[in-house]
């Protein structure tokens, strides 16, 4: 093997190194979108939870408790892998939490608004998946939920590629 030729296998190397760092970053800064969005959500978020909390009915809409939990979940996960603690159960359970977020949403929405959650005294109202998609008080007409889900699809397939490379670090 020439030198050129092992310089290049090396220069290679380093690129697709520095390929898989640089997808960690990403899904590290998509993690952190998706989180903050989940903790500062205007209605479902920190505040909501404090408020149930302080009445006395922290679980009277499961949302706020959930997205607080996913959000300080998903900080912690990204902060561990950029720590260097090993990656691929850190992967796995994103990619659940994920499929949980996005699966959660539109479950929400199909299956009427939480009229199933024994806690929440009001009528339900199911959609389909169009209206969900593309109705003017869903993910259309809500831009903190588009963001939200077009984050969390992202951070999924990153954390698909981050895992599969682990998994097999010889191919590309």
């Amino acid at each position: 093997m020439t030198r050129e030729h092992r310089g290049a296998d090396s220069a290679e190397r380093r690129r697709v190194r520095l390929s898989d760092r640089g997808l960690r970053y990403l899904a590290a800064g998509l993690a952190y979108v998706v989180a903050l969005i989940h903790l500062f959500h205007p209605t479902l978020g920190t505040p909501a939870f404090v408020a149930y909390t302080l009445a006395g009915t922290p679980l009277i809409d499961p949302r706020p408790a959930a997205f607080v939990l996913s959000g300080v979940a998903i900080i912690v996960g990204a902060n561990l892998v950029l720590l260097g603690v090993p990656r691929k159960p850190i992967y796995l359970a994103g990619m659940a939490l994920m499929v949980v977020h996005l699966a959660g949403y539109f479950g929400w929405h199909m299956a009427g608004h939480g009229a199933w959650w024994p806690l929440l005294d009001r009528p339900g109202h199911a959609h389909t998946l169009g209206e969900i998609l593309f109705g003017p008080h869903h993910l259309r007409g809500d831009p903190l939920a588009l963001v939200s889900k077009l984050s969390e699809f992202a951070l999924l397939v990153v954390l698909v590629v981050l895992y599969r490379r682990e998994s097999y670090p010889g191919r590309q």
